[in-house]
């Protein structure tokens, strides 16, 4: 028995030896560039994640070294090195844009450094571009789109405008809008990342015939498409389709009234009803007054699905395999719902369609008015070399 208990506590100071006594956790996103305002939303959900959990992953403290991707993948591989090469981060979470996600792959390959992403999935890492060190916990990107297409044409719309942002993420999302859709789509066009004067774009849309409009503006282009096609007198006249990537909480207040009535598609709304979301938005409230967007929901879900993989090594990030596997676990409560892995790293999830209404206190919200499909795979994993 003696020889027994001596061989537990000879394992148990191993185990704390390899633990760290500090994780040195990079974060990255645009906090600068068109896409700021959604890199600042991640920002938010990130930093109410750390303090619900005390500054603390899996229970060791937790230092965090900021960077700014400038919605701009040579910013992101620039910065990306400097996270690993010059602060010797552990492990990162973060990036905003598709496009910076295909360029940050690579650094993260190089070095060997495991990369949480917590916004956007583009086909390339999904499929054949897929890594060992990256982990999806956001969405891939058709995911939160997919279904749409068949929604739309089951509730009358015979002529489809599709429009979108110029790079991965508009090109994906706008494809994955036409999947399943059986009338006519009268125009596909794409326009520049920074474009916010959309006057001759609605014009041609008037003119077009069609009955629907399928968009994609995150951040500060969404709010401009969405104030002037109300100013154009087209709200309530020609619908308007997205996910929640052109209207949710963090841009209501700067969109007022002209984000009412847009059916929004995505894989979490503020809105959700179970236990983790409840605490979740109840917190973001008391902390910015407001709703959580899906940009603030999924940064926090990252940081809890991290805290879970360094807890279950007990802290060893040094064993990759063993992390690697505790990652892929997701052994957390998501605020989304249900919520796992495919072997190609991407989730496996529920996605939702909502509506855009007002609260008798005035107040905008996302109200749930179905499922567009439960435990969704993406489309790419079998091209995956990872089994």
């Amino acid at each position: 028995m003696k020889r027994i208990l001596i061989a537990a506590l000879l394992a148990a100071l191993a185990g704390s030896l390899h633990a760290q006594e500090k994780i040195r956790l990079g974060w990255i996103g645009a906090l600068s560039g068109p896409l700021n305002l959604v890199g600042a939303e991640q920002k938010r959900g990130f930093d109410l994640a750390l303090e619900q959990l005390g500054g603390k992953l899996g229970g060791i403290p937790v230092e965090v070294v900021t960077a700014d991707s400038k919605s701009n993948p040579g910013a992101t591989v620039q910065e990306m090195s400097r996270l690993i090469e010059k602060e010797r981060v552990d492990l990162i979470t973060g990036l905003t844009a598709s496009n910076e996600i295909v360029a940050g792959v690579k650094p993260i390959n190089d070095a060997k450094v495991f990369f949480i992403g917590a916004n956007g999935g583009p086909q390339q890492v999904a499929g054949e571009g897929c890594s060992p060190y990256y982990f999806n916990a956001s969405f891939q990107n058709e995911q939160i789109t997919e279904g749409i297409g068949a929604w739309m044409s089951k509730n009358g719309v015979k002529k489809l405008y599709l429009m979108a942002m110029d790079y991965e993420a508009g090109h994906e999302h706008s494809n994955a809008a036409r999947k399943g859709y059986t009338g006519e789509v009268v125009a596909h066009v794409f326009t520049p990342l920074a474009q916010v004067d959309f006057a001759s774009d609605i014009a041609k849309i008037r003119a077009s015939g069609a009955d629907a409009v399928w968009a994609f503006y995150p951040g500060g282009p969404g709010i401009a498409f969405t104030r002037q096609w109300a100013q154009a007198g087209m709200q309530g006249k020609i619908p308007l389709f997205s996910n929640t990537g052109l209207s949710e909480p963090l841009v209501f207040a700067a969109q007022g009234k002209s984000a009412l009535g847009i059916t929004i598609t995505g894989n979490y709304f503020a809105a959700l009803d179970n236990p983790e979301n409840k605490k979740f938005v109840e917190a973001f409230n008391a902390k910015y007054k407001r709703d959580p967007a899906s940009f603030s929901g999924l940064a926090y879900d990252a940081v809890m699905l991290i805290d879970a993989a360094v807890r279950e090594v007990k802290g060893n990030l040094k064993d990759q395999d063993a992390f690697r596997a505790a990652l892929m676990k997701a052994n957390f409560k998501s605020i989304r719902g249900p919520f796992r892995f495919n072997t190609n790293h991407q989730p496996i999830q529920n996605s939702y369609v909502g509506v855009v209404e007002a609260r008798a206190d005035g107040s905008m919200y996302i109200k749930p008015i179905g499922t567009l499909a439960e435990n969704s795979r993406d489309a790419y994993a079998s091209k995956c070399p990872m089994k």
